[in-house]
């Protein structure tokens, strides 16, 4: 589910669609409104979206269509509440799995997280390898240029969030790595991560940093403040059985003057929460 930019509408993939596949849902004063429901133009009615969202004008949809890997768009028109869908160019490939599909702040590409999962991997998701990240870039006139792939970065295991900064400067997956393993397993990770990566909003490519390994299980998703300095990660659960509930850790982009590579910090600052928080916002 996410809201438009103006803040007056609802988007809400739904699975099994039997043909609906998105309700619209008017939002004003407080109030939900009454549903619109539509299927997703080119895309089959038993095809389920696990993600979408809209551009930064509002006048566009993007879905991540997981089972088939690929993200698919649509132009969005509105008269009221009334909201029509349109084809706007090709569905494009974009690997294995991908979960999310996050526009950039400048509305000119889309970002995807592959998390590698599916029938081929052991316990669909326990054996899965290294996830990626990638960007696809909308075309302005699809009938002449495809909508296309950009750039593709490898980010660590399970990347199940993503998030962008407002600035556009850098990219940042929360990765599950084999955190949730019972313990005893072998394939148990005792540690989750984030992968950062630099990304050219000119271009819509990326340039990989690092990944940051931490204390902690399954973290969900994660979004920056307003400055572009700060991360907020959700951090599911802990391992240390005598802390309960799950956490909000706080992040910071940092640099060494005399090598200023971007590097992610966590800070002392952690907000205890119900034990399994999966997703934020951030209120402007």
């Amino acid at each position: 589910m996410e809201i438009n930019p103006a803040g007056d509408m609802l988007a809400v993939p739904l699975h099994p669609s039997d043909g609906r596949g998105i309700a619209f849902v008017p939002f004003r004063n407080g109030r939900l409104g009454t549903p619109t429901y539509l299927p997703f133009p080119g895309i089959a009615a038993a095809t389920r979206m696990t993600h979408v969202s809209w551009h930064p004008s509002g006048n566009f949809i993007a879905a991540a269509l997981a089972d088939v890997g690929s993200v698919a768009f649509a132009r969005v028109q509105r008269q009221g509440d009334t909201v029509t869908l349109q084809p706007w160019g090709n569905q494009v490939l974009a690997g294995k799995y991908p979960f999310k599909a996050v526009w950039t702040p400048d509305g000119r590409h889309v970002l995807a997280n592959n998390l590698q999962w599916g029938p081929d991997v052991a316990g669909f998701w326990t054996e899965a390898p290294r996830g990626s990240v990638i960007s696809l870039r909308l075309s302005d006139k699809p009938a002449e240029i495809p909508n296309s792939l950009v750039s593709v970065a490898e980010t660590g295991v399970s990347p199940e969030g993503i998030t962008i900064s407002p600035d556009g400067r850098f990219v940042v997956t929360t990765n599950l790595e084999r955190s949730y393993v019972p313990t005893g397993d072998a394939r148990k990770t005792w540690h989750s991560s984030l992968s950062l990566m630099a990304f050219e909003q000119s271009t819509g490519r990326f340039q990989r940093i690092g990944d940051y390994p931490f204390d902690g299980i399954l973290p969900e998703a994660a979004v920056f403040d307003a400055s572009s300095r700060y991360l907020a990660v959700t951090n599911y659960d802990h391992f240390d059985d005598t802390k309960p509930g799950g956490t909000i850790d706080f992040w910071r982009l940092d640099s060494d003057p005399l090598n200023p590579r971007p590097l992610l910090v966590r800070t002392e600052h952690s907000v205890p929460v119900t034990r399994g928080p999966h997703s934020m916002v951030l209120i402007p």
